[in-house]
């Protein structure tokens, strides 16, 4: 089995969702699980940020109850879309939803599920202006498929990229683990290099970062400072990171007539 990423990059203006991850760099969210079938997908996702921003989150889910605006990426013309937030803090949200599939365009997940079948294993990720999926697939034959599908969905206002990942290590990473980087250190670290704190010279201070992301300053610096002692052990122990075997030219994905 090898690890292939698809990630969908938005303008902003497409999804009202996504747009507030684009407005918002310390808005993160990820799969805890996810299911699909030929007919619906359900999943529970984690999310953190800042606490004014996971409020606009709840009050987009409030009355998003169908997905027929999300140009390229929903069914057509109405998609029944549900929300609910299993747990809720300041700064963490744990939601689950469910949408059922509609004629015409289809997500990812439907999409991987008709070709894969049985055993489909996936992850998904949002942040800034991309949505990120990982799938699990033996043979780049249907990688080519499920890319022509998506691609050819598409609307000019999204664009879709492959990668292929030398080995599936996101499947053992960080966060599922007691040894990991929890959700909100990873959301500090995040911001404090969309900011500019990890340059020379500095664009922004902690305390200037934590006013943005409206997170107490202590708050920031200690989840700075264990997150970075956490990539240190990593770094140490030469487990940092994925090894990105390549991005794949979608020509190589294009299938035979």
């Amino acid at each position: 089995m090898r690890e292939f990423v698809f990630t969908i990059e938005y303008e902003e203006g497409v999804d009202e969702l996504m747009d507030l991850f684009i407005e918002n760099p310390g808005l993160h969210s990820k799969t805890m699980a996810i299911h699909a079938t030929s007919e619906s997908m359900w999943r529970l996702d984690r999310l953190t940020g800042p606490t004014e921003v996971l409020e606009q989150f709840d009050d987009i889910t409030e009355y998003v109850t169908h997905c027929d605006g999300v140009k390229g990426m929903c069914g057509a013309p109405v998609v029944e879309w549900d929300f609910e937030v299993l747990s809720r803090t300041p700064d963490k949200r744990i939601v689950y939803s469910f949408r059922e599939e509609g004629d015409g365009v289809h997500s990812i997940p439907h999409i991987a599920a008709k070709h894969i079948g049985d055993g489909l294993l996936m992850q998904a990720e949002r942040r800034g202006n991309q949505y990120q999926w990982r799938l699990l697939i033996d043979d780049d034959d249907t990688v080519g498929e499920i890319y022509e599908e998506v691609h050819d969905a598409l609307s000019d206002d999204l664009s879709l990229s492959v990668q292929r990942i030398s080995e599936p290590e996101c499947w053992l990473e960080a966060g599922v683990g007691p040894d990991g980087l929890p959700p909100e250190q990873q959301a500090a670290l995040e911001a404090a290099v969309e900011y500019g704190y990890y340059e020379t010279p500095r664009r922004n201070t902690v305390q200037e970062i934590s006013n943005e992301l409206d997170v107490p300053n202590s708050t920031l610096q200690y989840r700075l400072t264990r997150a970075e002692a956490w990539l240190a052990q990593q770094f140490v122990s030469d487990t940092l990171g994925t090894e990105v075997e390549d991005r794949i030219d979608p020509a190589e994905l294009e299938l035979s007539a």
